[in-house]
């Protein structure tokens, strides 16, 4: 199957007209976005529902507590008493496990003492009432603030440290910062010498105020446009909604799904998996997300994750491997992401689930999380060739939903 030109241009209007919303998480311009794209689908002929939650994204904010506060706990607890050094134990040891669910947003443990800001989601529902499978299509609607760690040249130097796409998660660092710190403090609580300790915790103590300090930097920087990451998806859920509006699939219901505060750290999946986890089950979902689609070549994530690596769900791994074993996607392959998506979110829920998102040639992300994320940088083939792979998917999960 062969997509026309007037979805590619469809796609990549869509795509300006959301760059002109500073679409930061859980800001004003996030919510503007979000209705803009339920007003999009109303013209094609769905009821959208706006479903409000809370969440407090600032995620440099919260972990930057997290580094903070497992030095100060070091510094200030690892002398005195031993009740004081116990006590140093037991909050560093917290806040090591707090910044490990919080990165892989399994959990939000610190997170849950900031204060909460209004978000939104947007669900549009393509109703099928004799369907035997759900699809979720998925993108986000919000933008990332820049920082240090996203410079291009900065992060194109570490990408290229790692040419066969072997990049460790991105968070890795931090966590050993954080649990170099809890080891140390586990061992004066038990009474070993104080230079024993020490020598355990120099890492932890240099790698925490450096990422403090990269925390305190992202805060600084403004929303960056977000054109691939992630209107480019939002703009192919809208396109994909069009299509299959117009031709509804035989054998499955789908939901398009656009989701806020993704860039917080998964904040608006969580929130549409509390809501809908009762209605999702039993009806064989499968949830395909759709991630910076205008830069380079389509891949999908095989396994992602901020500090541990999880490997996605083998039904849904295998469904995408076989698509792209047809001569038509030859070029698509599965890839180790060093970060994750709302995919993983849904994962985690049990649920089948995979991102498709595009690689620059090299395996380079271009423009991510920066001022140069904007529309004239969009790849227009690489959207058509993702919009391609994304249809031969849902062809395949409405195939299987014969079953």
């Amino acid at each position: 199957m062969v997509a026309s030109a007037e979805p590619q241009a469809r796609i990549q209007s869509d795509i300006e007209a959301l760059c002109q919303f500073e679409r930061g998480s859980a800001s004003e311009g996030e919510r503007e976005a979000a209705r803009w794209v339920a007003s999009s689908f109303k013209e094609i002929g769905l009821e959208p529902e706006l479903e409000d939650f809370d969440f407090y994204p600032d995620y440099w904010n919260v972990w930057g507590a997290h580094m903070l506060g497992s030095l100060g706990a070091w510094l200030l607890l690892g002398r005195g008493g031993r009740r004081r050094r116990l006590l140093g134990a037991a909050v560093t040891s917290f806040l090591a496990a707090s910044f490990w669910g919080d990165a892989n947003a399994r959990f939000y443990w610190l997170r849950r003492f900031f204060p909460t800001r209004p978000s939104v989601n947007v669900v549009a529902k393509l109703s099928n009432p004799q369907a035997q499978r759900l699809l979720v299509v998925s993108a986000h609607v919000d933008a990332a603030h820049a920082g240090l760690l996203f410079q291009p040249r900065i992060l194109g130097w570490a990408q290229s440290r790692y040419p066969k796409g072997d990049m460790p998660p991105a968070l890795i660092l931090p966590f050993r910062a954080l649990t170099s710190l809890a080891a140390a403090s586990v061992l004066r609580a038990i009474g070993l010498p104080r230079i024993v300790a020490k020598t355990v915790a120099l890492p932890g103590v240099l790698l925490s105020a450096i990422t403090a300090g990269l925390m305190a930097d992202t805060r600084l920087r403004s929303v960056a446009p977000g054109a691939n990451d992630d209107a480019s998806g939002v703009a192919t859920v809208l396109a994909l909604a069009r299509e299959l509006t117009a031709n509804p699939p035989k054998n499955t219901e789908v939901w398009f799904l656009v989701t806020g505060c993704e860039e917080g750290i998964e904040g608006g999946i969580h929130a549409f998996l509390e809501q809908h986890h009762t209605e999702l089950e039993g009806r064989r979902p499968f949830f395909l997300n759709l991630e910076m689609l205008g830069s380079g070549r389509p891949v999908y994530s095989q396994a992602e994750g901020h500090v541990t690596t999880f490997q996605m769900h083998p039904a849904a791994v295998s469904l995408l491997a076989e698509v792209a074993q047809e001569p038509e996607f030859s070029i698509v392959e599965g890839v180790t992401l060093p970060a994750q998506t709302d995919a993983l979110a849904a994962h985690h829920y049990g649920f089948p689930a995979i991102t498709v998102m595009s690689l620059a040639p090299d395996g380079k992300f271009r423009h991510y999380h920066w001022a140069s994320d904007t529309p004239e940088n969009i790849d227009g083939a690489s959207l058509e060739s993702c919009y391609r792979y994304l249809r031969r998917i849902i062809q395949r999960v409405d195939d299987e939903g014969a079953g």
